[in-house]
């Protein structure tokens, strides 16, 4: 009989080495599992697992790994914001010599079962980059790959940009009203995002417009576990590859006022929050708000100074179907870029927020299409 287990340190260890030839492109093994092992340093909940047959339980037949977070949600014509935990799937692997015998599916039906039946788990995220149909068959329901990807080597699309953006409009943005996003003051900037998360949340779920088959609208939040985790690995590849410093500036914050120094996240009008894949010469944006267009545009442009200097080749922002949750959609169309579908990554997700609005059981839990998944950025993907 096949079985679901709770996998040990050890078993996360010997699934790293397994997988390294599938994700572990440019680095070498130890560097791969060091990587993965500080990383787990900063997550919430990690826990690997692991399918087994019952009668030959060392022989691990596939496996993945899950990080649990405390996750806002609202119900439909309310004002309140409750809380359950979500749970993000990743690293679902099944070495080739067992592969094509349904052992992945089995993995994933078998952990939606223990999720759904959990007390308080409300939603379950995965990032998928093989055909989503095989988790949809197992639960999951995808949300579009779209993408703004600036790319530096394509003339056309770097002189759009520019072109959109005079910088004479930003003259009344300066190093007092506006401060570097760095490990200081981080946890300012993500509260200023949680605060907008729960107000958005409560505004959609009021909203008249929204879809009234819908009763409930859910969140991922932006959290030091996440940034963290991110930058512990932009910070780590320019100690094994050549050419590159160690960062330290991870986005930028325009403020309401002039101040010294930021010490209240009330303060903060717009921000972006960006990290750095070096492996793929990409800066990528993990988060961004803006309060207006001309907001929008300079943290942009910022995002562009900062990837021009470290030597990269392009700018990357998930850009979920729906940016109104961020800015407006006029903000988007006045960059003259066009939305593209990324390879991989697809965003899924299942949803069982009871509509009692009590998750201490999921008995009452509603149908996975009738809930809106809002934060679908970059920094969600682990």
């Amino acid at each position: 009989m096949l079985e679901l287990r709770l996998g040990t340190w050890e078993h996360f260890k010997l699934n790293t080495y397994s997988n390294y030839q599938e994700w572990g492109n440019s680095m070498n093994i130890e560097h791969y599992w060091e990587r993965e092992r500080v990383s787990k340093d900063y997550v919430t909940g990690h826990r690997p697992w692991i399918l087994v047959d019952s009668e030959q339980p060392d022989e691990i037949l596939a496996s993945c790994e899950s990080y649990t977070q405390e996750s806002p949600y609202c119900l439909k014509g309310t004002n309140e914001i409750k809380y359950g935990l979500s749970e993000s799937i990743a690293s679902v692997f099944v070495d080739p010599k067992h592969r094509n015998k349904g052992y992945a599916t089995k993995l994933m039906k078998l952990i939606y079962d223990r999720f759904k039946n959990q007390e308080k788990r409300i939603f379950c995220e995965l990032y998928s980059d093989i055909n989503p149909i095989v988790y949809e068959k197992c639960g999951w329901i995808q949300n579009p790959p779209t993408t703004l990807k600036i790319n530096f080597n394509d003339n056309l699309i770097v002189s759009k940009f520019l072109n959109s953006i005079n910088n004479n409009q930003f003259e009344f943005i300066n190093e007092n009203n506006s401060k570097p996003v760095t490990e200081s003051n981080i946890e300012l900037v993500l509260k200023k995002g949680i605060e907008h998360t729960k107000k958005t949340l409560i505004e959609i779920a009021n909203h008249n417009e929204t879809n009234s088959s819908i009763e409930y609208v859910f969140s991922k939040q932006f959290t030091k576990s996440e940034f963290f985790w991110e930058i512990s690995q932009a910070k780590l590849y320019p100690t094994i590859i050549e050419g590159f410093e160690v960062p330290t500036v991870f986005g930028h914050c325009i403020l309401n006022k002039e101040v010294d120094d930021l010490k209240d996240f009330n303060d903060i009008r717009s921000f972006i929050v960006w990290t750095f894949d070096y492996r793929e010469k990409c800066l990528k944006i993990l988060k961004l708000f803006a309060d207006s267009e001309l907001d929008f545009k300079f943290l942009l442009k910022k995002s562009y100074d900062q990837a021009l200097k470290t030597n990269f080749q392009s700018i990357l922002a998930w850009w979920p179907k729906s940016s109104s949750d961020k800015f407006k959609k006029e903000f988007f169309d006045s960059i003259n870029q066009e939305i593209i579908i990324r390879n991989g990554s697809i965003p899924m997700v299942t949803s069982w927020i009871n509509l009692n609005g009590n998750n201490n059981n999921n008995n009452g839990s509603t149908d996975i299409n009738k809930g809106i998944w809002i934060n679908v950025e970059k920094f969600g993907w682990v």
